[in-house]
């Protein structure tokens, strides 16, 4: 019992720094704003984590998987690989850059200082790389793509594509994010001599399909439990 509760003390107060980070970023968390978010003292926060660097490092982390899983998620639910590629370039260059997003960028600048985020950033790049390459050879197996490089260079531009387009408006550079996807469809399209074009109506299906499942609530625990502490 003590050992689950310390657990659960843990993950609401890695949740609290989550918050306190997408709202204010992460060069404004301190212990002081966690304990405050959390409702606790500061000595209750550090009672549970040998020191602050491993709470953010936790919270860093948190973002980084759940990052990772929706899109696997979104991918596991569409069969088609034409679809499944729009879909990956879809949210790979959202609307809107969500506050989560936003401190796995803001991360990146914390690297010279704390280079105990290094591994965390290079996990989650080779990951989303190996994302875009299984669907790739899906799609080389199934006779949808024709490729006209190697499958993991091609995974590699996409995954920069994504990166470069969506750390436009972090740093002020305003550009229609319908636009920047299709740019990158663009590419996908040449590197792999295929049509994206008609697979909007497969992935509206299998996006009402995912949005009715257990998968999608899932999704949007984050995001609802952001939203009640605003």
């Amino acid at each position: 019992m003590a050992q689950r509760n310390r657990v659960a003390r843990r993950a609401e107060l890695v949740a609290a720094c989550r918050r306190v980070a997408a709202s204010r970023g992460l060069g404004r968390a301190s212990v002081r704003s966690v304990a405050s978010e959390a409702e606790v003292s500061v000595g209750s926060v550090m009672y549970y984590f040998d020191s602050f660097e491993e709470l953010m490092h936790a919270a860093v982390e948190g973002v980084l998987e759940e990052f990772h899983q929706r899109r696997l998620r979104i991918v596991e639910s569409i069969p088609d690989p034409a679809a499944r590629l729009r879909a990956l370039i879809e949210a790979g260059v959202p609307d809107a850059i969500s506050d989560d997003l936003r401190v796995v960028y803001e991360c990146i600048g914390f690297l010279r200082d704390h280079p105990q985020y290094l591994p965390l950033h290079r996990l989650i790049v080779e990951r989303q790389v190996m994302l875009y390459r299984s669907v790739l050879e899906l799609g080389v197996a199934t006779g949808a793509f024709r490729p006209t490089g190697e499958l993991t260079w091609i995974a590699r531009n996409l995954v920069a594509l994504e990166d470069a387009y969506d750390m436009y408006p972090l740093v002020g550079v305003e550009l229609d994010r319908a636009e920047c996807r299709a740019a990158v469809v663009s590419y996908a399209e040449l590197a792999l001599q295929c049509s994206l074009a008609g697979s909007a109506t497969a992935i509206a299906r299998s996006t009402r399909r995912f949005e009715d499942s257990g998968a999608f609530e899932s999704a949007q625990l984050v995001r609802r439990d952001r939203d009640a502490h605003s």
